[in-house]
């Protein structure tokens, strides 16, 4: 009987199913966590983005003297010793905009705002909440402060 080397058809057709079940399995665990990935940046960023627009109205109402809601409760005006500024939730636009007085409206955060609120305390008039939800893709961050204003009444 003669010895025969090498692989059936059989076999190789075993072995090239079984790389491709190896290789299909590596590629869906690379795309998943490609996908993990991706979410959790966007997530860092979202929340840096919350993070960095809560600041800059927490430093404006710390040195406010006064603050008044608009009539529809989705905006602040806040008085300064420099003058006032004005933050606003555009719902149709999911934009917060600012304005600084004498200068033209502008955008802080742009189509990622889907609920913003702001609340003036009605027994001391001196602490401002405000609440603000941002939505990129499936991500969603939401931040709430309470701020003192240091100069209320000066």
């Amino acid at each position: 009987m003669k010895r025969r080397f090498g692989l059936t058809m059989v076999e190789m057709l075993v072995a090239l199913a079984a790389a491709s079940i190896v290789i299909i399995a590596t590629a869906i665990i690379l795309v998943f966590g490609q996908q993990s990935y991706n979410r959790s940046w966007q997530q860092a960023n979202l929340q840096r983005d919350a993070a960095n627009t809560m600041l800059r109205i927490k430093q404006s109402i710390r040195n406010a003297n006064y603050t008044q809601l608009d009539e529809d409760e989705l905006g602040i005006k806040i008085f300064r010793p420099t003058g006032w500024i004005r933050f606003r939730f555009e719902q149709g636009q999911n934009d917060l905009r600012y304005q600084l007085e004498g200068e033209e409206e502008r955008t802080l955060l742009d189509g990622k705002v889907s609920d913003a609120t702001f609340e003036i305390d009605p027994s001391t008039h001196k602490t401002v909440t405000v609440g603000l939800e941002l939505t990129q893709g499936y991500c969603t961050t939401k931040m709430t402060s309470t701020t003192l204003m240091r100069n209320y009444g000066s």
